[in-house]
Order: structure tokens, then C-alpha cells, then sequence
């Protein structure tokens, strides 16, 4: 489930419309410029209903020389993966500043400590590193970048850094945390950096609740930092694109979606509840008699380990499914090295539950 706080009714069409028709003569790749041709067709027909919460939120924010490339872009993001096509390079970088967390959140899988305890999988990333992943991103053509996945990235001493290295390279920025760090320091450095969104974790609005899940965090301090984040960002950044979200695993049956929207719709733009998976300990869940179609992440994203260790997905926090690393090969080469189509193979032939964790995965 996902409540938004924006409607499509701030749009227009016409002008929607007329800026895809004019960026026909600017795109220059003849498969992106077949791509526009389809979302012209389509827009015609359907009018602003063809685009969802995100894509309307970007036009409205975004000057308009952008919109065609992202709009191409989530074209890409979505129908590469039905059409199980592998694009010339990720679409979408999932990095991680750092594998350590400081809340031990009760559905997390920080909480299984043959991985939170074992010095191999806990450490912080080089900022060479993190440049040169960013620099082969940009040159590449990755059009968003999420900075997250096993950790809590703003623990990294360098995110600051991280954050300024990354500021205009792509279209979208976005930024995951669980906010109890989030001082004036790094607000004033996510907003300079023109983080496209901010991602709040947050599964409660009740503070005992709250503190029952995400354990080792104080529910105050976080709603103070999130209040003192739009405080500053509307005082003295008003022009900001930068979009905040709340976003909540549903960990209790009785949580009552309308009162946690109300609570947090006076401090973030939108919210996003999702139900809770087992994370916690994948290497040890049931084996998944259910499994079929073949896992999207695959054709869509990739994750890359403090270390530089490449990854499908985070649900496989202890790597068993390391497709290589970029510390020794570049980015283009993994994903479309021998490991990284050999599992994609795999997939296409129903035969996940062949491997592990795949075999045990809910997604």
C-alpha cells in the first residue's frame, strides 16, 4: 500500500506533450528515440493517467530538457525487465556506504549475528572506491542511484563527500536512512547535493511501538530530525527538489494505515507501507515450493558491497550469489559477465530453486 499526498491534477498535458514532441529531435540513440516514439503514441491516448505518483512528482520538480531521458528511463526500468532484455549497462546502482547499522530493527537481518558480529561482512567503503563506481555509472549511462542496502549509509564518515561526488550525474538521487543521525551538518549536505528523495524507514506512529521494532532507536529524536530536515529544507532551500518519504513495513495487523499517514503527512511529502517479509534470516527460511517466474531484479538493478563485491539483491546479505567484484572488473563487464548471465539463464529456465538463497526467496 502507498499513500501519496500529490494528484495528477498539478500536470499539464499539453505541456507534457509538447515537450516529448520537441525532444524527438534531441534524442539522439535510435532505440531511445523508438522508445519516445511509444510514449508519444501512448500519452496521446491515455493523457497524464499513463504516469504514475513518481513520474508526475519528477515533471513537476525537474526542468523540462529532462523529462523525455527520464521518462525513457522508467520505460526502460519497467519493461526491461518483463521483456527480460539486458541493457547495455545497470539502468539503476544500488550502493552501499557502508554494511553496519546501529538500530537492530526486528525484521532486519542486522539482527542474525553470524552477519552483523562476523568482522568479513562489517566495514565501510573506500571513497576511491565509491568515485570510481560513480564516475563508470555516469560515463555508462546509470540514470538513478540509490545509496543504501545492508547498512545505514550515513554512519560512512565520507557520505557527505559521497553525497557532493554524485550531485547532477543523474537523474534521480536517492538516499535510504532510519534518521537517527541525521544532524544540520548532513541536512544542509543532502539538500546542497540535490538528493532527489529521502527515504525515512519508519514503521510506527506510536513511539512505544516504534522502539519495539526498531530497537536501539529513540522515536522522538527521529520525528524531531525529520521535523528539523523540513524546517530547513523550507526555509532555506525553498526551491529543493528533494522529496521525503516515510516508508513502513507493516509489522503489526491493527496498524491503522489512515492515523500513521496523518501523523507523518505534517512532516514528509508521501508514505509508503509495505508488508513484512522474512529478512531476518534468509539462509535458514523455507524453501519456497512457490517459486516460478523468473526475479526482475535481474534485468533491472545492481547491487554493489562496501568491498565492491557485486550482488543481485540484498536478501542475499551474505553473498552467496557474488557475481564478482569491481574492484577487478568494471561494472560493464559484470553485468554482462559469464556469472551475471549464467544466473539469468537460470532463471529463464525455472530453475531458481536450484539455487540458494533463491530457492527460500518471498519476492
Amino acid at each position: 500500500m502507498k499513500v501519496e499526498f500529490l494528484t495528477h491534477k498539478n500536470i499539464s498535458e499539453d505541456l507534457v506533450l509538447e515537450t516529448l514532441i520537441a525532444s524527438e529531435k534531441t534524442i539522439l540513440l535510435e532505440g531511445d528515440r523508438e522508445i519516445l516514439s511509444g510514449l508519444l503514441k501512448e500519452f496521446k491516448r491515455k493523457g497524464k493517467a499513463m504516469l504514475n505518483s513518481q513520474e508526475v512528482r519528477y515533471l513537476l520538480l525537474h526542468h523540462r530538457s529532462t523529462w523525455a531521458d527520464y521518462l525513457i528511463y522508467r520505460w526502460k526500468f519497467t519493461n526491461y525487465c518483463e521483456k527480460k532484455i539486458v541493457s547495455a549497462f545497470p539502468l539503476y546502482l544500488l550502493i552501499e556506504p557502508t554494511s553496519i547499522c546501529n538500530v537492530r530493527c526486528v525484521m532486519c537481518f542486522q539482527t542474525d549475528k553470524t552477519f552483523s558480529s562476523d568482522k568479513k561482512y562489517m566495514g565501510m567503503m573506500d571513497l576511491d572506491l565509491f568515485k570510481k563506481i560513480i564516475d563508470e555509472a555516469e560515463e555508462g549511462g546509470t540514470k538513478a542511484i540509490t545509496l543504501a542496502s545492508r547498512g545505514e549509509p550515513i554512519l560512512h564518515p565520507k557520505i557527505k563527500e559521497m553525497l557532493a561526488y554524485c550531485k547532477g550525474k543523474f537523474l534521480e538521487l536517492k538516499l535510504n536512512t532510519n534518521g537517527t543521525r541525521l544532524d544540520n551538518d548532513l541536512i544542509h549536505a543532502i539538500l546542497k547535493a540535490n538528493v532527489d528523495i529521502l527515504v525515512f524507514s519508519i514503521d510506527s506512529y506510536i513511539a512505544s511501538e516504534y522502539e519495539n521494532i526498531r530497537k536501539k532507536s529513540s522515536f522522538d529524536t527521529i520525528v524531531q530530525n525529520i521535523r528539523n530536515f523540513k524546517e530547513i529544507r523550507d526555509v532555506e532551500y525553498p526551491n529543493s527538489k528533494c522529496v521525503t518519504r516515510v516508508s513502513c513495513v507493516r509489522m503489526n495487523d491493527d496498524l491503522n494505515y489512515d492515523k500513521f499517514a496523518e501523523f507523518w503527512a505534517e512532516l514528509v511529502d508521501d508514505v509508503g507501507i509495505i508488508e513484512c517479509n522474512e529478512r531476518s534470516d534468509t539462509y535458514n527460511n523455507k524453501l519456497n515450493e512457490k517459486l516460478g517466474d523468473p526475479c526482475l531484479l535481474l534485468w533491472n538493478r545492481m547491487y554493489l558491497w562496501y568491498d565492491g563485491v557485486c550482488n543481485p539483491c540484498d536478501i542475499d546479505y551474505k553473498s552467496y550469489l557474488a557475481l564478482g567484484n569491481v574492484n577487478d572488473q568494471s561494472i560493464r563487464d559484470l553485468w554482462h559477465g559469464e556469472k551475471y548471465n549464467e544466473m539469468r539463464k537460470v532463471h529463464l529456465a525455472m530453475n531458481r530453486n536450484s539455487l540458494e538463497p533463491c530457492d527460500r526467496c518471498f519476492i
